[in-house]
């Protein structure tokens, strides 16, 4: 039963171009399993990658020592490199699981830098997949419940507003009169099937494969093979694993969920799970293909969709696409929840001649007839100092990594700054924006890098000019660049939601958004 496990559970892609990897291990059952499954498969490639186990101490129970200490053991036993990595510092109080697993995230990729390794693999199994599925699946249920009460109570309030006003027709024109009012049921103003949209993305649950930090592979080979499955092979192996307490601590919503699953009840979510994650990927691809037809450009802060024709404004995944790229203007770093897509398509209406704007996941968004603009919204935006040999995410828009010797001070251009630059040759050279009207509100919004003696606005002076502190420009052909080479600082424009962690089944997505943010300057 066994034999042809490991063979069953991995593809010779996973290792493609892998020199080293990573092994995510705690001593359970499923990361055990996972360990010996691997190291079996490897003996079968002709060029196998060198495997390190990595276990993270989390340092929340007494017994979390010892057990990475079991795990050492094991490794020396099958002289396998093995690390403990401790999570150090203050632990959170509250939503512990999730800080938790955001941590342990960091600190593999940490440890997976610190050894070159491009590719990291964790232990999840189908138990984790389905547990997940059904935690997600009921606070779905709960909010699908809570906003159909309030569409009940807004139908019959306008319902009853309709019957007046047509009692009130009748009285004026008598009992006999036709009367040709047309009554038009009350609707979220969401297009058909959008709440669809939403709700399978998030039920498609967790990825077999994913990229951390934009750099390391994670791959879960276990995701399809249930927890049991692997206590049988450990058992056939003559292995024993530790189990966490806090699997059974029914304090965490997770433990409880594990304890009301059953084997059919499993068999039945796990088919769930795998028609959630086909409809999300069919999804994805129809959101990329719409963003493809769609005018939009982005330059000096702003984000402009050109006005769509209806089929594609009218298109169930256009709000997505709206909320999508305020999220991405705005630099926060989860898109948009089930409830903020259904308020921003309730308030979006491209037939307005008259420009209407509000606030949203931190961008501002303006609309009428021609289309739809976005920028960064001017409030919660904070300077701070990147210091030598330091990376640095501000304000979920821009990386900042410090390669020099000296601190550079990362924040917004003002006013008057902005307009020295203007005033002093950078022109706004395009075919969306007027180069006569700059926008002051979104060129706020773009990242200035300073110190004692000059400021740059990389997005306006690229690729050659800077602005000295008396707002005169120079050019790179005439003078040196402080920036460059001396304190070797590169800029990258990110999209938040898709940095830290970018799912395969968000590929599609990312791969037409990324040309419009993907940008990177050198200083």
């Amino acid at each position: 039963m066994f034999v042809q496990l490991a063979e069953n559970l991995f593809k010779k892609s996973d290792f493609a171009t892998c020199r080293r990897l990573i092994l995510a291990v705690s001593g359970g059952g499923d990361s055990l399993a996972l360990l010996f499954l691997v190291r079996d498969y490897l003996k079968t490639l002709p060029s196998p990658p060198e495997m390190i186990v990595v276990t993270i101490d989390h340092q929340l129970r007494k017994e979390s020592a010892h057990e990475a200490k079991s795990v050492s053991e094991i490794c020396r036993i099958y002289q396998i490199k093995h690390i403990i990595v401790r999570w150090e510092g203050e632990k959170p109080k509250t939503n512990i699981s999730e800080k938790s697993r955001i941590a342990r995230y960091n600190l593999l990729f940490d440890e997976a830098q610190k050894q070159g390794a491009t590719l990291i693999m964790t232990g999840h199994t189908l138990n984790d997949q389905v547990e997940t599925y059904q935690m997600r699946s009921q606070r779905i249920s709960k909010t699908v419940n809570i906003l159909q009460q309030k569409k009940d109570e807004t139908y019959q309030t306008h319902s009853q507003h309709i019957r007046e006003n047509i009692s009130l027709f009748q009285q004026e024109k008598g009992s006999n009169a036709c009367t040709e009012i047309e009554t038009k049921s009350v609707t979220n103003g969401t297009p058909k099937n959008s709440d669809e949209l939403v709700y399978e993305r998030g039920l498609s649950c967790i990825p077999r494969e994913a990229l951390l930090r934009q750099q390391v592979r994670l791959i879960r080979p276990l995701l399809g093979i249930e927890r049991e499955i692997l206590r049988d092979y450990l058992r056939f192996r003559g292995e024993t694993w530790i189990d966490d307490p806090t699997n059974e601590n029914l304090n965490f919503e997770r433990a409880r969920v594990r304890r009301s699953m059953h084997s059919e009840k499993l068999t039945i979510l796990a088919k769930k799970v795998n028609h959630a994650a086909l409809k999300r990927r069919l999804q994805t691809q129809k959101i990329a293909d719409l963003i493809l037809a769609l005018d939009i450009a982005v330059e000096y802060g702003r984000c402009f969709i050109g006005k769509p024709a209806p089929f594609l404004s009218q298109h169930p995944d256009f709000p997505f696409i709206v909320g999508l790229f305020a999220v991405l203007m705005g630099g926060s770093p989860y898109l948009l929840s089930h409830k903020k897509l259904r308020a921003l398509n309730q308030r979006l209406c491209l037939e307005h001649f008259e420009k209407k704007r509000f606030t949203l996941a931190g961008s501002v968004i303006e609309y009428n007839q021609n289309g739809i603009t976005f920028w960064r919204e001017a409030r919660n935006i904070k300077e701070t100092v990147v210091e030598p040999g330091k990376t640095f995410v501000w304000d979920g828009r821009y990386q900042i990594s410090n390669h020099g010797e000296e601190s550079i001070k990362v924040g917004t251009a003002n006013l008057s700054q902005l307009k020295g630059y203007l005033d002093n040759g950078i022109t706004l050279d395009n075919g969306t924006m007027e180069p006569k009207r700059p926008h002051f509100p979104s060129l706020q919004s773009l990242l200035m890098i300073s110190n004692d003696k000059m400021t740059d606005i990389p997005e306006l002076t690229y690729p050659s000019p800077f602005m000295t502190s008396n707002n005169k420009i120079i050019d790179h052909s005439q003078s040196i660049n402080p920036f460059h080479p001396q304190y070797k600082i590169t800029i990258r424009r990110i999209m938040a939601p898709f940095n830290w962690l970018l799912s395969r089944e968000d590929a599609a997505i990312v791969s037409v958004v990324g040309p419009f943010f993907n940008i990177e300057w050198k200083r």
